[in-house]
């Protein structure tokens, strides 16, 4: 089997899949969508990414690709940082509270 095709399956089923993702993550969801999108194109005409990559002055499409794949990651893992951040500091602030009432009930 060539990979070529494996690549397009699953690609188009992931696409599917986030397809099917409930709505409250619109923009997220907008943003996986192009980036399913972009991989099906190159998948299906390789030489556009090489055309591309010449535009901006890398030599082998594969490579651009590569380079996107990975601010794509970097930016996923600073969200994640982010969200994580978040909810950290709202975890520390509920044990606090809690803290603080369980005071409460012991003083009086």
């Amino acid at each position: 089997m060539n990979f070529r095709y494996l690549l397009l399956i699953s690609l188009g089923t992931f696409f599917i899949y986030v397809l099917l993702l409930p709505k409250h993550a619109m923009i997220r969801k907008f943003f996986v969508l192009c980036f399913v999108s972009g991989m099906l194109i190159f998948a299906l005409n390789p030489d556009w990414s090489t055309e591309i990559a010449n535009y901006f002055g890398i030599v082998r499409g594969v490579d651009f690709l590569f380079y996107l794949s990975n601010l794509a990651l970097f930016f996923i893992a600073f969200v994640n940082y982010l969200k994580f951040k978040k909810m950290e500091i709202r975890f520390a602030k509920l044990v606090r509270r809690v803290a603080m009432d369980h005071a409460v009930e012991m003083k009086t």
